[in-house]
């Protein structure tokens, strides 16, 4: 089996082997590779139905590591319309209220940066705003890794908030985090009263996985996808939880032992025998 981080002078022989055109289960931002789970669907299509009703300025996408929410903001950016939509993406926002509205205006425009204070900055943005709004547009804020971020920094967020014309909000902002963020937001008042929308991302069931499997497959290039055998599939997601980031870590693995076993598909005795290896080497004390 290939150690993680060496460079891989196998990559032909391995995709050739498995008729790819590239390897499936990279830990990417690739937003071919989404997987739209129940779970995953419906969180998109709430985030879509959050910024195109225009009066709910502040929504909340939760979830565990690894299930899956960057790249379901990434695949939600995407599909915005960017003649009607602006998206401005920070993808950490454990900072200082002032530093992420200078990040804000910097994407926004660098000339809006520079210098002033919280109080000029915020006069800023919202003249960029309502410039924005005079041409049909509508700012999108997605701030990542909100459960980093000071609870200073998300009580002052209202003040973007207040941003309105005539009734129809003039941005809608996202905060998008691990779990810790949801006890984080309902801790401050002033903020937890203005979340329109809310959606908590969990696991892949076990009847996702063999589907999630195929859909990657067939992406990197597979005719069928349907290289895992049904009871791999399901020790996968025993083994991982239903965690996107941990299947792929498996599957990846599994693939690589089948591939060097020479088998035409990858069993159940492929991922048990990675599952078994993963968890002698986490055993070893450090």
């Amino acid at each position: 089996m290939r150690v993680e981080g060496t460079t891989d002078t196998t990559a032909p022989d391995f995709l050739r082997h498995w008729k790819l055109r590239e390897r499936p289960f990279e830990g990417t931002w690739d937003t071919r590779y989404f997987f739209a789970s129940r779970e995953h669907d419906e969180a998109l299509h709430r985030l879509l139905y959050l910024v195109e009703e225009n009066t709910m300025n502040l929504g909340l996408l939760s979830g565990e590591i690894g299930c899956g929410k960057t790249l379901t903001r990434a695949v939600f950016s995407e599909r915005l319309d960017p003649r009607k939509y602006r998206v401005v993406t920070l993808e950490n926002s454990g900072f200082s209220f002032g530093d992420l509205l200078s990040a804000v205006l910097r994407r926004m425009d660098p000339a809006l940066a520079s210098g002033g204070t919280k109080f000029e900055r915020c006069e800023r943005l919202e003249g960029a705003i309502r410039r924005l709004h005079a041409e049909g547009r509508h700012l999108v804020l997605l701030l990542d890794e909100a459960q980093d971020m000071p609870a200073a920094t998300l009580h002052e967020l209202r003040w973007i908030t207040n941003f309105n014309g005539g009734g129809v909000a003039l941005l809608t902002v996202v905060l998008i985090g691990q779990p810790e963020l949801r006890p984080l937001v309902a801790g401050d008042a002033a903020i937890d009263q203005r979340i329109s929308l809310r959606f908590h991302l969990r696991p892949m069931t076990v009847d996702d996985v063999p589907s999630y499997l195929t859909h990657r497959l067939r992406t990197a290039g597979h005719g069928d996808g349907g290289l895992f055998t049904p009871l791999a599939a399901s020790r996968l997601h025993e083994a991982s939880g239903g965690v996107p980031r941990q299947v792929n870590r498996l599957a990846k693995l599994a693939l690589e032992h089948a591939w060097l076993a020479g088998s035409p598909r990858v069993d159940v005795d492929a991922v048990s025998a990675v599952v078994r290896d993963l968890e002698r080497h986490q055993a070893i004390p450090a």
